[in-house]
């Protein structure tokens, strides 16, 4: 993977940065189909969460949720990584007999119960996977263009040690190991002949613009959940 400077490239001519407004949320225009991508998701089976209470107003009531954390291994709200086995928001939905709707997604979780649920979390592990899932219907050979942006947060640290955009060169396949090594997307990651977009600003899904094949492959995908952008 090489890396380049900014200005040398014309495909970031094609992406709406700095002041641009965003054509459909954070893409450019000129895509056939524009989906939101819902990020993976696992459960712990072992957590009693039928026994969880998520009211915390009370110091009994704080201290019973510090209790169930202590005791089923809780931390910052989720179970631990290596406990998780992938789950579908479908299956969720099911779960808590919500319907499953593009309006679904981790806010529905956590509206659904008053609080996250102790027993759903995601690990690295499934995160890698889902970057490997999803680069699979892209094309992992494809020749792709990689950006972080400072005004999204996804920035890198220059000579004299301050936040810069950055951009490397390489195939779609490298974002798995740039996944592994910054624990998020890059703010655009798109095919260098345009045929797909990947973008995540600081406090969103990922979304992507491409043709109706694809998207049609994401939407029949047998554990990736997508949904078409209204």
């Amino acid at each position: 993977m090489s890396r380049c400077t900014v200005s040398d490239l014309s495909p970031l001519d094609w992406l709406p940065l700095a002041s641009d407004v965003p054509a459909v949320s954070g893409l450019p225009l000129g895509f056939a189909a524009y989906l939101k991508l819902l990020p993976p998701l696992g459960i712990d089976r072992s957590v009693p969460v039928a026994t969880y209470s998520f009211k915390a107003r009370t110091v009994e009531q704080l201290n019973a949720r510090a209790t169930f954390w202590t005791t089923y291994g809780i931390v910052g709200g989720q179970p631990a990584p290596d406990r998780l086995t992938p789950i579908t928001y479908r299956q969720v939905a099911a779960e808590l007999g919500v319907a499953y709707t593009p309006a679904f997604g981790n806010e529905a979780i956590s509206r659904a119960d008053g609080g996250w649920p102790p027993h759903l979390g995601s690990s690295l592990a499934l995160e890698v996977a889902f970057a490997q899932q999803l680069i699979a219907v892209l094309g992992p050979q494809t020749d792709t263009y990689f950006f972080g942006s400072v005004g999204e947060g996804n920035y890198r640290w220059d000579a004299q040690d301050m936040p810069t955009d950055w951009l490397e060169q390489g195939q779609a396949g490298n974002v798995v190991d740039l996944y592994q090594q910054e624990r998020r997307w890059p703010t655009y990651t798109f095919a260098a002949d345009r045929a797909w977009c990947l973008y995540q600003g600081e406090d969103q899904e990922l979304a992507l613009g491409c043709s109706l094949a694809t998207a049609q492959q994401l939407q029949t995908h047998p554990t990736l959940e997508a949904w078409p952008f209204m």
